[in-house]
Formats: structure tokens, C-alpha cells, sequence
């Protein structure tokens, strides 16, 4: 879905950061990176189709530069896989720090 320029704003891009397929694999990259595609797939093929994994994985990529594409050792040779970009990791860490602060404010009602 292709945002239109008139309808960005401040925190546009966080929002399509954090949308959820988007958000899904950054979790899975936060928890081991490099991961190859077919492990991206099995994984996260459960929650989304395959076709919103293939443009996630685009989006993530190509567009934003949040993942990077790499080669990855399998036992058939070299596969595709990516990387988190090293500058996003403490991005993802305060994310879930500040939702749990969220959390915490919500239930306090």
C-alpha cells in the first residue's frame, strides 16, 4: 500500500515500520540474525501470506534499508538472508520498552 504524500506526516514512517508483517520479521531478525528466506517464510507463513512476506521483505529492504540483503552458508550452497541494520536494534529495544511503559499506564486505570 503505497502511502501518498499528502496523507505523510511526522512519524509516517514509523508507522509503516511498524506495521505488522513488518514489525514481525524485525522480531524474528532481533532474536537471530542472519536468517535466511526460507526461514523467514516457515515461520512467519503461519501469520501472513506468502505474497505479504515477499512485499514486506521488499518494503524492508529496498525502500527503507532497515534489513539487508546477504549471503547466507546453507547445506546446499549459499542462500538468500538478511540482516538487521546494526542502527535499528536499539530502535526495536526502546520500542518494547515503551510498550511495556504503555502497558503499564493502560492497566493502572
Amino acid at each position: 500500500m503505497a502511502v501518498r504524500e499528502q496523507d505523510k506526516d511526522e512519524v509516517w514512517l514509523v508507522r509503516k515500520i511498524l506495521s505488522r508483517p513488518n514489525y514481525a520479521v524485525l522480531k524474528l531478525l532481533m532474536q537471530k540474525s542472519p536468517r535466511t528466506t526460507r526461514e523467514l517464510y516457515t515461520v512467519l507463513g503461519k501469520k501472513f501470506t506468502r505474497k505479504t512476506l515477499i512485499i514486506t521483505l521488499r518494503d524492508l529492504s529496498i525502500e527503507l534499508n532497515v534489513i539487508q540483503p546477504t549471503h547466507i552458508r546453507t547445506e546446499r550452497g549459499y542462500g538468500l538472508g538478511y540482516n538487521l541494520n546494526p542502527k535499528l536494534k536499539e530502535i526495536i529495544k526502546a520500542i518494547d520498552k515503551f510498550e511495556g511503559v504503555i502497558e503499564d499506564i493502560t492497566k493502572t486505570r
